[in-house]
């Protein structure tokens, strides 16, 4: 299915304004903390969706604040949020394969948006982020844990993705179609193109990234299981996502 359309049909699913979807526990959180002390740094938020991650970065201290998404219907649901809260960030909805910046970037962000792009595409876009951010800027990243779609591949709650004859050498750049569940029981149509680690760090350095990013696997934590056993536990140990953080 095509990315554009699955976002644009389920933009109302995904607008919410406190954690709801499984990867708000496991991995935004982690996201927004890798950002730091923001201190009215400026923020290029690609692949940010309804505005979730820009409104929390927004209230923790971003500055000049610039959020992109494929979909239209996401960014209208962001600009109307926006319309509400007046905290001055700019949405637009555009294919971030074709995006140039006009201005520079202390730091960019890119939260389960390159699970949708081939590694050629994934390439451009690491070298896009490159020209984008100022001398010293960050960027921070997070990708479903490229084991993960092969470790769970049933259709069940929270989390997985239909990998079934799938090969972890051999399908890289294969489109897995998954479902992400909230914890209201909802689930959520999501996708993942498989890369590798080596992916990763191999566009990294092509980008221009000539420092060792830093990494971090994500799982369940067992402050997560005393919130909600029934919901968390399935995933105890299981490989969820990565986490990058590089600095040009």
């Amino acid at each position: 299915m095509d990315t554009k359309q699955v976002y644009n049909d389920n933009a109302k699913k995904w607008l919410r304004l406190s954690p709801s979807s499984l990867s708000d526990f496991t991995a935004r959180p982690f996201v927004f903390d890798a950002c730091g002390e923001l201190n009215n740094r400026s923020v290029l938020d690609i692949g940010c969706g309804e505005g979730y991650c820009a409104r929390e970065l927004k209230l923790r201290g971003a500055g000049d604040y610039l959020g992109v998404d494929l979909s239209t219907q996401m960014i209208e649901a962001a600009q109307v949020q926006e319309a509400k809260d007046q905290l001055g960030i700019e949405y637009r909805a555009l294919n971030v394969l074709e995006f140039v910046p006009e201005r520079k970037f202390d730091l960019s962000v890119a939260v389960f948006l390159f699970n949708y792009l081939r590694v050629d595409e994934m390439q451009l876009v690491f070298s896009m982020v490159y020209q984008s951010l100022e001398e010293g800027g960050q960027f921070i990243f997070s990708v479903p844990h490229p084991f993960f779609p092969f470790a769970r591949n049933k259709q069940s709650a929270p989390f997985y993705f239909n990998s079934t004859g799938k090969n972890y050498f051999a399908d890289v750049d294969q489109k897995f179609e998954g479902e992400i569940w909230k914890r209201s029981g909802e689930p959520l149509h999501v996708q993942c193109v498989h890369k590798t680690f080596s992916d990763y760090f191999d566009c990294l350095r092509d980008a221009g990234f000539n420092t060792m990013p830093e990494i971090k696997e994500l799982t369940v934590t067992p402050e997560l299981i005393a919130i909600d056993e029934a919901f968390f536990s399935p995933l105890k140990n299981e490989p969820l996502h990565v986490l990058f953080k590089v600095t040009k």
